[in-house]
């Protein structure tokens, strides 16, 4: 497969729109190298984010800041759009009509999967809609099927100068609703690390695995402990990777490190083959966040990762580390065959 790495943005001043700063780590990602490659092509570029803090601490770890401006988020609903004006954050809007172009580039970021995301994206635009900006749409789109998120969808493809979608299926489906000027961009992901130019140290002597696990995929749950108590006989210990790290229920994986540990405490009352002493230390947090170096050096000598997050198993299959995945959304599926389709 030949990989396109030239964005086709007009004008100079570039905003990157998405759920930054949410503690997603594959979304932080698109992000880094978006930002690279903006870099190199001399933009302006501006970053809208939640936690505007916390993002530059994160991305300065990898790149210089100092090149970026960045800006607090539209709000999206009424909670978040009071503590917006009660920050006073619409100084920030002489910042924002400054912009040229948006780029609204994230993961799956027009989906029904997710029935909020057709207005979310529309809200992220409302301050251009009117003007001459140019809008760019990147990544994970579907077609609606709703009515209303199809009346959403068409509002929202009037301002879109170009769609640069993540497989091939999704760039087909879009030109038979009649939108053309769409074409297929890899997984930025990708590029945002040198994963296959890193010199990895000597591999270590622990045996363990990597689990994950989020709200989405709670019905994998039964599957996973299955899968894992197998290794938990073999005295592998475990370590539990929180892809994103969020406060609701649906965006934090963490609560699953507890839940997982306690059902497999539990199973190993019940059978003698699995060594209880061995649970208490040998399932630990990988904490990406902290320090990713060290993140990909213990992910990059694991047997074996089970994941439900089509972000740990890109990660792991750029690594080249065995990967069972379990596709609660179709996302999985067609990043699957674009992976395989990159390798041939």
């Amino acid at each position: 497969m030949q990989i396109n790495k030239n964005l086709k943005i007009e004008w100079k001043k570039i905003l990157i729109v998405g759920n930054r700063s949410y503690k997603n780590l594959w979304d932080e990602l698109i992000l880094l190298w978006t930002i690279k490659l903006l870099m190199k092509e001399k933009k302006d570029i501006y970053v809208s984010a939640f936690d505007v803090n916390w993002l530059k601490w994160f991305l300065s770890k990898f790149i210089d800041i100092s090149k970026v401006t960045f800006l607090t988020e539209i709000p999206k609903w009424i909670k978040s759009g009071l503590n917006y004006f009660k920050k006073w954050k619409l100084k920030e809007w002489k910042k924002y009509r400054e912009i040229d172009s948006i780029i609204i580039w994230w993961g799956e970021i027009i989906t029904e999967e997710n029935p909020n995301s057709y207005r979310y994206r529309l809200v992220s635009i409302l301050p251009y809609y009117f003007t001459w900006a140019k809008i760019y749409l990147m990544w994970g789109i579907q077609v609606p099927k709703k009515e209303i998120n199809k009346i959403l969808f068409d509002f929202l493809l009037r301002k879109v100068e170009k769609i640069y979608a993540r497989d091939n299926e999704c760039v087909k489906e879009l030109k038979n609703y009649g939108f053309k000027n769409c074409e297929f961009f890899m997984d930025t992901a990708l590029f945002a690390y040198e994963w296959s130019l890193k010199h990895w140290n000597v591999k270590t002597l622990k045996r363990y695995i990597v689990v994950n696990l989020n709200k989405n995929a709670e019905k994998f749950l039964n599957e996973i402990i299955e899968d894992v108590k197998e290794y938990v006989k073999k005295w592998y210990d475990i370590y539990f990777v929180p892809v994103s790290k969020w406060i609701n229920n649906e965006y934090n994986d963490i609560k699953y490190f507890e839940k997982i540990k306690k059902v497999i405490a539990r199973e190993s009352k019940q059978s003698s083959k699995i060594p209880a002493a061995k649970l208490g230390a040998g399932m630990t947090i990988l904490d990406w966040e902290e320090d990713f170096e060290k993140f990909l050096e213990i992910l990059k000598w694991a047997e074996i990762v089970f994941t439900w997050r089509l972000h740990l198993f890109m990660i792991a299959k750029f690594l080249w580390v065995k990967v069972k995945v379990y596709p609660y959304q179709k996302k999985i599926l067609k990043m699957q065959k674009v992976l395989k389709d990159f390798n041939s």
